[in-house]
Order: structure tokens, then sequence, then C-alpha cells
């Protein structure tokens, strides 16, 4: 899981640091529209990547319930309750 998640942080690591070097200049300040769409382009594809990473866990319910324990009484001659215990399954 965490090599999964080291990978994805490298990639969304090199695809910003490609889009910093390709992003506009002061000179070219005037046309922005094509930093935006790479931005939004670049944040939805890691957060992909980042999602896709991330795996629901399944986790059973524990169903647990007291058992008695018992044992032979030479006085009563039966078996009686000296307490209980917690059995989970």
């Amino acid at each position: 899981m965490f090599r999964k998640f080291a990978i994805a942080a490298v990639a969304t690591a090199a695809l910003a640091t490609a889009a910093v070097s390709f992003s506009p200049t002061e000179a070219q300040a005037g046309n922005r529209a094509g930093a935006v769409a790479a931005g939004a382009i670049i944040g939805l594809a890691a957060g992909a990547i980042i999602a896709s990473q991330v795996q629901p866990r399944y986790v059973a319910p524990v169903r647990c319930h007291n058992q008695a324990v018992r044992r032979w009484s030479p006085y009563e001659h039966r078996y009686v309750v000296v307490g209980y215990r917690r059995v989970c399954y």
C-alpha cells in the first residue's frame, strides 16, 4: 500500500514540476486560459491517481456471547454454573 502511495506522490510531483516549467512567463501574462486548463487537468489527474489508491477495507462484525462454565459439584451431585466466559467468533 505504501509503495503505491509513494509512486502516486512521485508521479504527482513530476507532473507539478512539468507544469511549472511550462507556465506562461511575464511576457505572456495576457493569455492565462492555457495555464488554467493545464492546472485543471493536472489537478484532476493527481486526484484520480490518489483516489484510485484508496480502497475500503471490509471489517466483519464480531459476534460474541457469554457461555456458562460448568463444573461437577460432588456436594450437589450435578454440574453447576461457576461463571461465564465471553466467546467471540
